[in-house]
């Protein structure tokens, strides 16, 4: 009848995420002041969503792509969280620096044969890559000259 095993990482995983997202979907509605019928409501949902086996299918394939995804929004929200400073605006200097590097190293592994046909290989997309960082070094030493760097 069931496709899946009752343990296994396959129906696991859709139920718990299920369960996760229908409970902070309650918790922020507010529309229940009790938790207790918010967790029963989400556990139901949960087992109905694992009783499909197109929608276990369908959230099994989208959840690596998903994690990977929320992964890369971690680290760009960690890389970018000391440069904004306690009023939202700070130096985008190591920013701008951080992703140039990183571009250069895709680029880098393109040439390599590490990544295949990508844009990062073509030579006219480093030249503009190129220009665009002498133009940002040019932009922030005028900025520093004309008294933006001066206390």
């Amino acid at each position: 009848m069931f496709p899946f095993d009752l343990f296994s990482m396959e129906l696991l995983l859709p139920f718990f995420l299920v369960l996760a997202i229908i409970y902070g979907a309650l918790e922020v509605s507010k529309v229940f002041e009790n938790r207790a019928v918010k967790g029963i409501i989400a556990v139901v949902f949960a087992f109905f969503a694992i009783m499909n086996a197109q929608v276990v299918s369908l959230i099994n394939v989208i959840l690596p792509y998903a994690a990977g995804f929320f992964v890369v929004i971690f680290i760009i929200w960690m890389v970018i969280k000391p440069f904004r400073g306690r009023g939202g605006g700070g130096d985008s200097t190591v920013l701008i620096v951080i992703l140039v590097l990183v571009v250069i190293l895709l680029a880098r592994l393109g040439t390599e044969g590490y990544i295949q046909n990508n844009f990062l290989t073509d030579p006219n997309f480093l030249w503009i890559i190129g220009i665009v960082v002498v133009l940002v070094i040019i932009w922030k030493a005028y900025k520093m000259g004309s008294g933006g760097g001066q206390q």
